[in-house]
């Protein structure tokens, strides 16, 4: 199996496995932020350090959740992008099919119990998608730079 059609498998894997996790339960608000609330409560009796508050908790919960967001979705647009990087608008398709991904993801989610679907998510998700496809063109660039200055010397 060449490398495109490895990174074509890794990338149809990790949308099933967005997919999974979208319909587990486990996930939604209310349960992350009793897991933190259990963590940071452990850890406060462990070592004895102040305890958080309900907004604190809040607040942490939040940034877990959206961070999550970015960094699974900006995952997959590395997939996507090592799939179609042949191509000349690979950044620009591979962003647009992580957005486009990230829309049906919240749209499946607004069916399962306990879920709720937000547009704010495909943003974190496309945020993430943008974050991650800019590094790799970043480093594209500063090698095509690199190796132009080589072959110039």
């Amino acid at each position: 199996m060449n490398k495109r059609k490895g990174w074509i498998l890794a990338s149809i894997l990790w949308m099933a496995l967005i997919f999974c996790f979208t319909q587990l339960p486990y996930f939604t608000g209310e349960k992350t932020s009793k897991a933190i609330q259990h963590v940071v409560v452990k850890e406060h009796n462990t070592i004895h350090t102040p305890s958080a508050d309900h907004e604190e908790i809040n607040v942490l919960n939040l940034i877990v959740r959206k961070a999550t967001h970015v960094t699974v979705f900006g995952i997959l647009a590395l997939l996507l992008f090592k799939s179609l990087e042949i191509y000349r608008y690979s950044y620009i398709l591979s962003w647009v099919l992580t957005f486009l991904y990230a829309v049906t993801d919240e749209f499946h989610q607004s069916f399962m119990p306990g879920r709720v679907s937000s547009f704010r998510d495909v943003l974190f998700d496309s945020l993430g998608a943008f974050l991650v496809l800019s590094f790799i063109l970043l480093i594209n660039r500063k090698r095509k730079l690199s190796y132009s200055t080589k072959v110039i010397n």
